[in-house]
This record gives C-alpha cells, sequence and structure tokens, in this order.
C-alpha cells in the first residue's frame, strides 16, 4: 500500500512538472524588446526582440511552473507613427492570459501600458485599427488571427518619439487531476498509517 501510495504522489508531482510554452508573433514599429518576468515591477528574462517593423517576429519561452508570469513588452518608436501588432498563445491549460484564455492578441483589455516603466500604473493602449490599417498594411503572418495596431499617443497629430512599456499577466491555473492525485496519496498513506496502528 505505502508503494502504491508513493507511486501516486510521484506521479502528481511529474504531472505538474509539465512545461507550458508561450509563443509569439510580433511586429513594432521601430523595435521591441520582449522579456518575461515573475514580477511586474522587473523586466525580466528577454525572450525575443525586433528591430524592423516590416519583419513579424516569431519566438518563444518556457514559462516558470507554479507562479504568475509577466509579458513585457519595451517598444520604441524613432519618428511617425508608433505601433504594437501581436499574437500570443500558450501551449497548454497550465496558464491563462489576464483575458482568462490560452491566447491574447493586442487590441485586447489585457494589455496595459504606460511612458515610465514596469510596476508603474497602467492605462489602456489607443487602438490603432485591426491588421492591415495604414501605414504599415497587412501582415500576412497573422493569418485568420485579427490583432490591432495599439500605441500610446500623447495626440494623433504628434509624430511619437518614445518608448511604451506593455505588459500583461499570465496567471497559473490549478490542475485539479493533480491535486485529486495528490489527496489520493495521501489519503493512502493515512489509511495504511491507522491500518498498522489498529493491527499493533
Amino acid at each position: 500500500m505505502k508503494k502504491i501510495a508513493f507511486m501516486l504522489l510521484m506521479l502528481s508531482v511529474s504531472c505538474s512538472a509539465s512545461a507550458t510554452v508561450i509563443n509569439a508573433l510580433t511586429n513594432v514599429d521601430n523595435g521591441f524588446n520582449a522579456y518575461i518576468s515573475t514580477s511586474d515591477a522587473t523586466l525580466g528574462t528577454l525572450i525575443g526582440s525586433g528591430a524592423n517593423w516590416s519583419v513579424t517576429n516569431s519566438y518563444s519561452a518556457v514559462l516558470t511552473s507554479g507562479v504568475t508570469q509577466y509579458l513585457h513588452i519595451v517598444a520604441s518608436n524613432a519618428g511617425g507613427p508608433g505601433g504594437f501588432l501581436g499574437a500570443f498563445t500558450l501551449s497548454d491549460a497550465g496558464f491563462v492570459f489576464a483575458n482568462g484564455t490560452n491566447s491574447l492578441l493586442t487590441g485586447d483589455s489585457a494589455w496595459g501600458q504606460n511612458l515610465s516603466g514596469f510596476g508603474n500604473a497602467y492605462a489602456a493602449a489607443v487602438n490603432e485599427g485591426v491588421n492591415g490599417v495604414g501605414p504599415w498594411g497587412f501582415q500576412a503572418a497573422y493569418g485568420a488571427l485579427n490583432p490591432s495596431w495599439i500605441w500610446n499617443y500623447y495626440s494623433k497629430a504628434s509624430s511619437d518619439f518614445n518608448t511604451v512599456y506593455f505588459s500583461t499577466t499570465i496567471n497559473k491555473v490549478p490542475e485539479p487531476a493533480t491535486y485529486s492525485l495528490l489527496l489520493l496519496g495521501l489519503g493512502l498513506i493515512g489509511f495504511t498509517s491507522w491500518r498498522n496502528r489498529k493491527s499493533a
């Protein structure tokens, strides 16, 4: 009986250790660095970058298991209109974005942004229009996805020379199957201990 309980405990640990991967497509006018962090106030680990808005950058990263994550995008504009276009997906149900799903597009209200850095107050970004809007045109790598270009304008007439800090939360989802196995294993250990005490 103890062997069975031990095997169930080991199985629950192995189930909870499966890695979730975030996959990303990103265009930023003019350039960006993307980070994953376990603290909203900390920049985090660099997972992707780009310096040409007309190139859709594809990158992925393994999330740290068991803790809330933050996706941070530092986007910089060197002249003319600034814009951030992106699509992000999670490989399994171990995590969800702040919108409660495994996918997140720019234009979703789950994104916060500011001009002062991560860990500060965030506001909603200005929606500049769906993929295909001028001056950028249609970015084919997104296929049937429908992200919107977003940015933070002081005014639509400005040339918008600035760096914008975009952030969204990636929440850990409890794993019911893992908890069930763990409780079953602990119950078997308790039952075995009780039976041994009773027979003694």
